[in-house]
């Protein structure tokens, strides 16, 4: 299997900061475009691809993005391997709880952080599976170059989405890192998913606020397409911080 991974952290045209942060294995983006190649018959598994979205309008949120994502990318390289599914998800519904706690814990010792949240949307390679751990408003697409279609594999954890409330806020936003009291993650497995040749897009809403699926889709396939979305994204007002990674699949080199 191999991967090849392009991704860019942008901090669009209104903002002044940026609260984003892209993960690839160990290294991390923010305000700046990387393109990885990958050959896992010479790269050790477990790996993640991720992007982190320090909640707007929250204290520190630069400081609590890179917090989730210096911690999960420590969780990924201590995972022991050839572990069943079940205990892939304890062992991260344990680590987020951690995280979680850790940044309530350093909002509340320090007033300058105290409310400081962050979203997570994660691909790890694990073995020969794959799976999606996926926490806030960050976003999971799969792209079948087969049939030229664009899916969401991730849900918003919004009132309106997990509540099937059309009339809340879609910005309200119920589960993150250090939002709340208790924090949940979703996980799941998409490994039947994926074909060769496929695209995982992660990314965080400052492109899909900007952009409908239907032009993520357009622009996603073109040369360079992790540029042109974002690209397009602050053409269109950049009114947020604009993240995301493109994952083209290859099961075969």
């Amino acid at each position: 299997m191999n991967l090849v991974i392009e991704a860019i952290s942008d901090k669009g045209v209104v903002r002044t900061t940026n609260e984003d942060l892209v993960l690839v294995g160990n290294d991390t983006l923010r305000n700046t475009a990387k393109r990885y190649e990958f050959d896992f018959s010479t790269y050790e598994h477990p790996f993640i691809i991720a992007v982190a979205d320090g909640l707007g309008g929250h204290k520190s949120g630069a400081v609590a993005s890179e917090f989730v994502m210096h911690n999960m990318a420590k969780a990924v390289n201590q995972l022991p391997l050839n572990l069943t599914k079940n205990i892939v998800r304890s062992y991260f519904n344990a680590t987020s709880k951690t995280i979680h706690d850790c940044i309530l814990d350093e909002g509340n010792a320090d007033e300058n952080k105290k409310g400081m949240a962050s979203t997570f949307s994660g691909a790890l390679f694990y073995g020969n599976k794959i799976y999606l751990l996926h926490v806030g408003d960050t976003r999971i697409y799969h792209y079948n170059t087969h049939k030229n279609q664009l899916n969401r594999l991730s849900r918003d954890h919004s009132l309106q989405e997990l509540n099937g409330n059309d009339g809340a806020l879609k910005t309200a936003i119920v589960n993150a890192f250090g939002a709340n009291k208790d924090i949940f993650i979703d996980f799941n497995e998409i490994t039947h998913k994926l074909q060769d040749t496929d695209l995982l897009l992660i990314c965080s809403d400052g492109l899909t606020k900007e952009l409908p699926d239907e032009e993520i889709a357009k622009h996603l396939t073109l040369p360079n397409g992790y540029l042109k979305l974002a690209e397009e994204a602050n053409r269109l007002g950049g009114n947020d911080n604009i993240s995301l990674a493109v994952v083209r699949y290859m099961k075969y080199w």
